[in-house]
């Protein structure tokens, strides 16, 4: 049998960059925006300033605004049966009882 050695090579860990961290703050306004919750001024304002500087952050939300422009037009909304309510009060008597 042969002898093997194995060697690791550690590389120095860089902290995120600050315009990393600014990408990640879009992302999470996003996503709130995704669930419905509204922005407030300060999240719009940052969002229009981030993106004017970071074109990695504007080409994601072009895409992003494209992509919800297909979902609009192709995909649309649909509502909730009228009987919903119906069904889930009868269904927490059932669970109560």
């Amino acid at each position: 049998m042969e002898n093997t050695t194995t060697t690791q090579i550690k590389f120095p860990t860089q902290p995120a960059s600050p315009l990393a961290a600014d990408c990640d703050r879009v992302n999470m306004i996003l996503d709130q925006l995704v669930v419905g919750h509204a922005p407030t001024v300060e999240d719009e304002e940052y969002i229009v300033h981030h993106v004017d500087d970071c074109s990695p952050c504007f080409e994601d939300l072009t895409k992003q605004q494209a992509f919800i422009g297909f979902l609009t037009t192709y995909v649309g909304r649909k509502g909730a049966p009228n009987s919903l309510p119906q069904t889930i009060l009868s269904r927490l008597e059932v669970e109560m009882a």
